[in-house]
């Protein structure tokens, strides 16, 4: 739809108190671990911000189960998850969380004459495939939600992660919500208890070559993975009884009502909206509620609110959907939370002022339609 104007969101945040004199804080270098995902918008953001900043970012892919547990064991100044963490267990490891990115998991297969977005799932037939009930790709059931493709007599290869990942968060959330008997008898998480028979396959990238080498394969994969490695995406089926692609317009759909919850979760799994991909969910950062090198954290909020700031024309060349302005400004909102020992909020602005008093003003164009 065509831009016709601009607005300006501002948000101010203010917190009582006496504020303290200016002070000079000192650069550090950041250290990061954790979704695959995310990794090509935190590298791309990082290499970026040292040019401009002198910091180095340095980051690692690890898988978002891997980024948690270093976060918990303070051994990176922040871990990225795709996978949002419950607030028992922010709060048992002193963590805070907030989203940076939007993202989408999508099944992806491997059949002979199918094209990308020409085959037809929906939900409660992608769990029966991942359960094992339905074994072969001409099953009557595949058959029936795809009348004009003539479908293969081969058997259905399940790929599946074999890492923690977020990715199968998302995914297993998805069929636990559109399938009782998915969520009862397998239920969702970084990782599961697949049934027998699936396949294995490591990152983002191992999935995406499983998935290309074996002849009947399905598989999931983060939407700019399945994009970097031109996997045949399926058309899958909203809450709303519309088959839909993976496209940036239906992420998006997926994310405008949605807003930042308790805790910094923010779900868009199966959300409503007739054109929202039904598989949407976002990215989070973790890091130390009240670190002890409060520098550090400073360095790490610092990266992320001028990742707001400049950081999304470089996410959408890179395959990913920034959160829209609003969320971003809510969650720029929410660092002020990060506090030094002495319940000092962190300047993470720049603007040289510490103390228990704050204004953050957050000023972002945003297209008006």
């Amino acid at each position: 739809m065509k831009n016709v104007t601009a607005a300006v969101i501002t948000l101010l945040l203010f917190s009582t108190g006496a504020s303290s004199l200016p002070v000079l804080a000192q650069k550090h270098d950041v250290s990061g671990a954790g979704s695959s995902f995310a990794a090509a918008a935190y590298t791309s953001w990082g290499f970026t911000y040292s040019k401009e900043k002198q910091v180095n970012v340095n980051y690692s892919s690890t898988g978002s189960g891997d980024g948690i547990k270093q976060v918990e064991a303070r051994t990176v100044d922040f871990g990225a998850s795709d996978y949002a963490l419950p607030d028992e267990e922010l709060k048992k490891n002193g963590l805070i969380q907030f989203p940076t990115l939007v993202g989408g998991v999508v099944p992806a297969v491997n059949l002979p004459g199918v094209k990308a977005g020409q085959l037809k799932l929906t939900g409660p037939i992608l769990a029966a495939i991942y359960s094992g009930r339905l074994t072969s790709w001409n099953d009557a059931e595949i058959q029936t939600l795809n009348p004009t493709i003539a479908l293969p007599n081969i058997k259905i290869r399940r790929i599946v992660r074999a890492d923690d990942s977020g990715s199968t968060a998302s995914f297993t959330e998805y069929l636990s919500k559109v399938d009782p008997a998915w969520a009862s008898a397998i239920g969702s998480g970084l990782r599961v208890n697949w049934p027998r028979g699936a396949e294995l396959a490591k990152g983002n990238d191992g999935m995406a070559a499983a998935i290309t080498a074996a002849s009947g394969a399905i598989g999931y994969a983060a939407t700019n993975q399945v994009a970097k490695s031109k996997l045949t995406y399926v058309s899958l089926q909203n809450q709303s009884k519309h088959f839909v692609l993976p496209t940036d317009a239906a992420l998006n759909a997926a994310v405008r009502s949605t807003v930042v919850q308790r805790g910094g979760g923010i779900g868009f799994i199966n959300a409503p909206g007739l054109d929202a991909w039904p598989i949407t969910d976002a990215t989070y950062i973790l890091i130390e509620r009240t670190p002890k090198n409060p520098e550090r954290a400073r360095s790490v909020l610092r990266f992320f609110y001028w990742a707001f700031l400049r950081g999304d024309a470089m996410a959408s060349e890179s395959g990913y959907v920034p959160l829209p302005p609003a969320i971003q400004a809510r969650v720029v909102g929410m660092f002020h939370e990060v506090q030094d020992q002495q319940g000092n909020t962190l300047d993470f602005m720049g603007a040289g002022t510490r103390g228990s008093s704050m204004l953050i003003a957050w000023h972002k164009e945003i297209p008006v339609l």
